[in-house]
This record gives C-alpha cells, structure tokens and sequence, in this order.
C-alpha cells in the first residue's frame, strides 16, 4: 500500500510503503512511522541550525520495500513481485516527526484499489491502480417492504439463491458478532479497541464487520492479504470468522496461561504475607525476634550458661546484649573468634551460603563444653566394686586402674594418661573402658578408628569444604558435655592410609600429653585442651601399632579367659543375661553341660561365641516352653538338643602315643593360645655312585602355610641337630609338615618343637603323649625366650597334657600366673636344648656325638 502527498516544491514529496503483513481496512485509521525523501531545501535549513542533531538523523532512510525494487536491475519484475495485486488507497492527515530522526504519520485508508501497472521504480514509485466501486450491502428485509414481483420461488420450493446468499451472510455476521463478543470478555486489551470503534462501525454491514473483524486478528500477513483481495462478502465473511475464531482460541490459552503463573504467585505471595504478618504480631508480642537476632541471642545465652557453670545455679537477669558474659574458662583464642563471628553474622543476609556456614560454626564453638568437668571421685574400693560388679578376672587390668585411681587420689587429678589394652576379641577390652569411666565418674564416649583413611576424620574439615565438620575428639566432646570425659579409640590396630593423609600420624598429637593440651582442629581453627581426657585405646595385635604411636602408649595386654573363667563368667554374667532377654527364669546348666559347651564349641579366647550358644539355648528354651513342654534343665545328656553336635572333639591330633617324628608345640594367635602340631618323615636320597658315603640330609621345603620367620627356625633346627645326629639322617630327605595347613602360621617360638621332631625321627622314638613344648633355638643349642606364656599354658591345660617345657627366661612370666593356671601342670624350664630332650626322652636318648671342631683362626683385626 502506498501514499503520497504534496504540499509544494519546497516541501518535496513524501512517501512511505506501509509495513506488509499487517491489514488496513478502508474507513480505519492507522498510525504508522514512516521514512522521508527530504527535500534539499529542508536538509539545508537544518544545516544551518547547528551540529545539535545527530548526523545520522539528518540522512535519508529509504524503506525496505523501495530499497529492493530500486536495487533490482529488472525493477519491473522486481516491482511487480514486491507488491501485491490488490492493496488499499489511503490519505495522509497528519505528519509529526519523533526524537529518533523517524516520523509518525496518521493514514486513513478510503477503498480498495488493484495494480493495473507499474509506471517508474521511483522512489517513490509511480502505479497504476484501478479503484474498486464502493461497496454497499442491501438486504431486502431492511427498511420499508415494497412489493416486488422479482421474490419467487423456484420449482420445488427452493428460494431463489440471492436469497441464500442473504441469509448466510447473516448468519455469518451474527457468528462474528458472538465471536468478538466473547473475545473481548476473554482479552481486556480488545476491549479499548471494541468500545473506539463500536460507534464508527456499522456491525449491519457485512464488508465493514468483515474488515473490522480482520483487523482485530494477529495472523500473518498471508491470511489478512487474502481478506484484503477476496471480493465475494461472504467467503470474506468466513475468512473473518476464522480469523476471529483462532483469535478467541489464543487468547483463551493466554487466560489460562495467565490464571496458572497468577494462581502461582498468588499463592506464594499470600505464604509470604501471612509468614510476615505472623513474624510482626509475635515481635509485637515479644514472642519471637528478628531470625538473626535470635541466633544471637541464643549463642549470647550458651555464653552465659558457661559463664555461671550451671544454668540452675544462679538466678540473676541476663545481660543486656551490649556486655561481653565470658567464662575464664573459654580460651582468649575461642572468645576472639566468637566475637568475630557474631559481629560478622549481625551483617550477613540470612540467605546467603556465608551465613550458614558461619551459623554452624558458632553452632559448634558455643556448643563445646568450655571449662566443664565432672567431679572425680577417687575411691580405690568403690573403684574396685565397679570392675567386680562388670568384669570378671582381669585381675592385671583392675590393679592398673586401681593404681591409677590411686594416684588421682594423693595427687588430685588424672592426666596425661594413655592406655592400651592389647588382647584377643571378645575379652572386655571395650567394655573395661565404660567401667572404668563408671569406677572414676567420668563421661564415656567411644569412636572407632579402625579403617580410617583420612586425616580430616581425627583433626577435622576446613570450614570451606561442603559439609566441613570437626573431628572426631572434638564431636566426643560436644557428646560427653565434659572437658575430661574418658575417650575410648577402639581398633587403633587396624587404622588406614590413603590419599587423605595418614590418620596414624595424627593421632600422635592427640595422644601425647605434652601436645593435646593445645590440640587444633582445622574446623575450628583454634586450640583445644584435650589434656584432662583419659584416652583407653585397643588393639588385638601390638606388632601393627605404628611404633611412634605405640611409644606415646601404655600397654597392658589382657590374655584369653581359660576353662575356668569362662564357667564363673558363664554363670555370674551370660546365663542370667541371657535368660532375662528371653524372657525367662534362669534354666540350670550343669558344670558337666557348661564344661562340654566350653571345649565343644567355644575354645576362642573371648566369650563371644560362648554369649552366642547361650543366648542360643535360651531360645531353645523357650520355644519349648511356648509349646508346653518342660525344660527344668540343661546337662551333657541334652545339650546336642540344644546347640548340635561339638564343633572341636578334641584338641589333640594324636589321642594316644604319636608316631616317631611327632611333637606337639604351643602358638599364640590373635585368637589367644592354641596346639601346633609338627610332623617329620624322611625319604632315602638316591646314592652317589662317585661318593664313597652317604650324601648328608637334605630339608625339603616346609610346608603348611609358614612365614618367613618358622621357615628360617626349621633350617637352624636341622643344623643344630645334624652337628649332633648327623650319621642317623645321613643319606635322608627329610620332609617337615605343620597341619590346618589354611591357616597361616609364623613366630619365633617352634624352634625346640621342630629340633625335637627331627630328634625323634633320627632315633625312631617317639616324644612322650603327654608334653608339649613352646621356644626358640638357637644355632648353638640356647633355648631363648618367647611370648604369650599365659595363651600357651591355657591351651596346654585345655588340650589335657600334664607337661609343658618352657624357656627358662619365662620363668618370671609363669610365676606372675594365677595360681589356678598352674594347677596339674608340670612345667620344666630349658636353658639349652639338651634340657628339652631329657624330658622329651627320659630313657630313649643316646649319648650325643660330639660337635664338629673348627679350627681357630686369629681374626683379622684390619
């Protein structure tokens, strides 16, 4: 659609192309910004005015429609591809020019008119139109009836199709009347445009209700050209109402659209007014403050509540928020970081990721329990009736801590001490710490530091990691609500290395009394005082302790429960416990059933599995009395009823005499004692046809899983007694054989059971049924000393021999035994090898040949 319009030669022509895809109906009005072909006088005149406007305001701006017909060399072609066939003449009324150098013209279009040719590219381009007649609508039944004898009928009673016409453009019409109707109900913005124009439109003229319903639509500019071009009312009519149609449908979904994200926000702005009507009536009422205000006022609170030790201690007023309440208990390094983090938590925003972690940082540093301790008591027989009442035997741990409490006594105070309980499981070790915190009215607290691999576990996270948290000593003392609560590390043994440090490692400043004092946390970034705890730690093994952790220890090892101990523990402890879960009196176990459930099926050094079988014939028990039988008690006639058949017949592998080449030896195992067994055969070497005697014995590789340690012990053994039997095994390959060959076996203890074995195959004569024997061998026949003398003797007791040999530097170790222990045992201590063989054989022993002489030679003192 083009205008155009001349005011004179000055003024020069204006022009403008209307934008394509948008509908100008005629008798509308529209508002449009329009491009202009200066003249030059006017591009002079504001020359001359100054350099006040933008240069790019005073240049020409050519629209786009005239820019591609004027570019085109065909411009015919391209003019008449550019613009359409029908489009609309329309007058400009008036000019006004905007800021951005653009210009707004109000265009009223009057008709349609079609391009008959075009006369010049221009710009502005010169066209030949063709105007269309005016068009106006009749309708028969509007204004006064006059006859006409035009108004018949068909034959067969169909109306003529003029009269068709007429009613379905009224019916057209009154569709799009009901259409724009409900569009405007459902699009406020429609509503302006209705009421503007409902009184310069007549709605009874099907062309100007069809151009104004078109020009309501937002379709694309194809859809609204077609209206424009169609000359038929009643297919423009339909056009029209398929516009108006699509419109209605759109701003429908905008309503709903708008009813979803306004329910929406409705909803949240009506929880955000409500939570803040409810945060102002409860600060009118004094019931709540600010957010920020409260935290401070409750770290404020936790402050004073140290400060007076107790909260029910005293009841004077609280201090006013501007005084400092501390505690000379909290360290000048604590109050400084206190105040610090108040002062920057009063100007954080309560959402920002700063104040949470500042929240839980003043959490923990008015959480820890600054300058509390619970009062001792340091009564060497309350002491004593504590441990009694939990533990039974024990007696070398009990005198430790009776010592212990005895020095608190005379002195005032525990500190600095560190102890380790070293023993098999199931023995006490962890539950001796509760007694002994109970013994001395400590807090108990215990962690477990078995597996861990990360340092960060012991001294804690930096405060910017996500999830940062103090370690572990610093969350038991948050638990215990003390200063000096016993902290039991339990499997310090089995503790980790890995990417995240060495926990070993920082365990040493937790565990050294001249450290811990000024313990740091890399959470809490300041010093601790851990030298009031009582550290207790345990372990099954001592050997994997790292040495400078164990050198900050006490050691106290705590060896199996025997045969004995376990029968009173069964009774004083397991029976009743056990009974009372299950909700029943306590049923007799003869000392018969007890003694047979011990060494049947119970032989660890703990009382674990012997708690389990208990626990395990209480519900037997009691199954059977739900049934309505009757069980008075539980003997060794009955007892496979109740726990099966013996899971260890018998300790010995040999019941009776062993064959020659046999001995029984002693181990100690993490598990506590037990019996070793060492087989040797021999085999006749293949003689040497170029040797006149007899190839010397030859060891064969020992087998039954050994370790390095046993393996070197067979090779001495073999030396030794070949420089004393050597013409007996003389032409013999001698095969060593230790049985539960899956289990793995190594110790510097079966050096005299292997010597002794070799002993006996050389002489053919067995070693007596009833000994066995623990210790080391030298090169030159010493007999050394070893370890776990206690486990050995109880498996020696438990397996039923009556003779046991033993190291004579073990003879402090056997005497420290209790008395019980050494009962029906005798023991026969060794200090060279030939002691071992006049008890192994009393008759059978041979004189012994005499060693090999060497020959002395001055060593060489270079």
């Amino acid at each position: 659609t083009s205008a155009r319009r001349k005011s004179g030669g000055d003024e020069g022509e204006r022009e403008d192309s209307l934008g394509r895809g948008r509908l100008v109906r005629p008798g509308g009005r529209v508002a449009t910004a329009m491009g202009l072909a200066r003249p030059v006088g006017a591009v002079a005149t504001e020359a001359a005015r100054g350099p006040d406007r933008p240069e790019q305001q005073q240049q020409q701006q050519q629209p786009e429609l005239l820019s591609e017909i004027g570019e085109s060399e065909d411009w015919l072609s391209a003019a008449e591809a550019a613009i359409h066939g029908t489009g609309a003449f329309a007058q400009i009324h008036n000019l006004q020019e905007t800021p951005d150098g653009q210009t707004q013209a109000l265009v009223v279009v009057h008709r349609r008119v079609d391009l008959a040719s075009v006369g010049e590219a221009g710009p502005p381009p010169r066209l030949g139109v063709s105007h269309w007649p005016r068009e106006v609508w009749e309708d028969e039944e509007d204004g006064p009836k006059k006859p006409r004898a035009g108004r018949r009928r068909k034959k067969g009673g169909e109306e003529e199709p003029g009269r068709v016409k007429a009613d379905v453009v009224r019916a057209l019409s009154n569709e799009i009347v009901a259409a724009v109707r409900e569009l405007v109900q459902l699009n406020p913005l429609y509503r302006e445009h209705m009421q503007f124009f409902a009184q310069r439109v007549d709605i009874a003229d099907p062309y100007k209700l069809a151009d104004f319903a078109c020009a309501l639509a937002t379709a694309d500019g194809e859809a609204l050209q077609r209206a424009l071009e169609e000359r038929d009312v009643a297919e423009r009519l339909r056009i029209a109402h398929e516009l108006v149609l699509k419109e209605r449908e759109l701003s429908k979904l905008q309503q709903e659209i708008a009813q979803e994200v306004e329910k929406k926000i409705s909803g949240q702005q009506r929880t955000f007014m409500l939570n803040e009507q409810l945060k102002a009536i409860k600060k009118e009422l004094g019931v709540e403050q600010d957010d920020k205000d409260a935290l401070v006022r409750k770290y404020r609170a936790r402050i004073e509540e140290l400060e007076r030790g107790d909260s029910d201690e005293s009841s004077a007023p609280a201090a006013p928020e501007a005084e400092e309440p501390w505690s000379s208990a909290i360290p000048r390094e604590a109050k400084a970081a206190i105040e610090e983090e108040l002062g920057k938590l009063s100007s954080l925003e309560k959402n920002s990721a700063e104040f949470n972690v500042t929240r839980n940082y003043l959490d923990w540093l008015t959480a820890l329990p600054w300058g509390k301790h619970t009062q001792e008591v340091f009564d060497v027989e309350e002491a004593k009736r504590v441990l009694d009442e939990a533990h039974y035997g024990m007696d070398d741990v009990k005198e430790r801590i009776l010592e212990l409490v005895a020095v608190g006594k005379l002195v005032g105070a525990v500190k600095g001490k560190i102890l380790c309980l070293v023993g098999p499981p199931g023995v006490g070790k962890t539950s001796i710490g509760a007694s002994i915190a109970k013994a001395l009215n400590r807090e108990f607290h215990r962690f477990s530091v078995g597996g861990l691999h990360d340092v960060a576990e012991i001294k804690g996270h930096r405060r910017t990691y996500v999830g940062a948290m103090p370690g572990k000593p610093i969350q038991a003392l948050k638990a215990a609500k003390s200063c000096n609560p016993l902290l039991l590390l339990d499997e310090v043994d089995k503790l980790g290395a890995g990417r995240g440090g060495d926990p070993a490692s920082a365990l040493l400043e937790l565990l050294d009394p001249a450290q811990n004092s000024t313990f740091l946390d890399h959470y809490l970034d300041v010093p601790v005082d851990l030298s009031s705890c009582l550290f207790v730690c345990t372990a099954n093994l001592e050997h994997t302790i790292p040495a400078p952790l164990l050198d900050r220890m006490e050691v106290v090892r705590l060896a199996g429960y025997d045969l004995e101990e376990k029968l009173n523990i069964a009774t004083q402890y397991l029976i009743p416990k056990a009974f009372r879960e299950a909700g029943l009196d306590p049923v007799l176990l003869t000392d018969d059933a007890l003694r047979a459930l011990v060494k049947g099926h119970a032989r660890e050094a703990g009382v674990r599995s012997l708690q389990k079988l208990v626990e395990k014939i209480a519900r037997k028990v009691a199954l059977k009395r739900v049934k309505g039988e009757t069980v008075d008690r539980v003997d060794d006639a009955n007892l496979e009823d109740f726990v099966g058949k013996p899971k260890f017949p018998t300790d010995r592998l040999y019941p009776h005499d062993p064959p020659p080449g046999v001995v029984m030896g002693l181990a100690w195992t993490s598990l506590g004692g037990s019996t070793l067994y060492i087989e040797a055969t021999t085999v006749p070497l293949a003689p040497d046809k170029d040797a006149d005697a007899a190839p010397p014995p030859r060891l064969s590789a020992p087998t039954g899983h050994l370790g390095t340690v046993m393996e070197e012990s067979s090779r001495v053994a073999l030396a030794h007694v070949r420089s004393r039997f050597g013409d007996r095994l003389r032409g013999r390959e001698i095969f060593l054989h230790f049985p539960e060959a899956a289990t793995p076996k190594d110790g510097p203890s079966a050096g005299i059971s292997i010597a002794t074995a070799l002993v006996s195959l050389a002489l053919d004569a067995p070693v007596r049924s009833d000994l066995a024997m623990t210790g080391e061998l030298s090169l030159t026949g010493r007999v050394l000393p070893i370890g776990g003398v206690k486990e050995k003797l109880i498996a020696a007791r438990r397996a039923g021999v009556a003779h046991v040999i033993l190291p004579a530097d073990n003879r402090r170790d056997f005497d420290e035994l209790q008395a019980y222990l050494k009962d029906g045992l005798h023991v026969h201590f060794a200090t060279t090898f030939d002691d071992v063989l006049a008890v192994a054989f009393p008759q059978s022993l041979p004189p012994a040949a005499d060693p090999p002489t060497r020959d002395a030679t001055p060593s060489d003192s270079s």
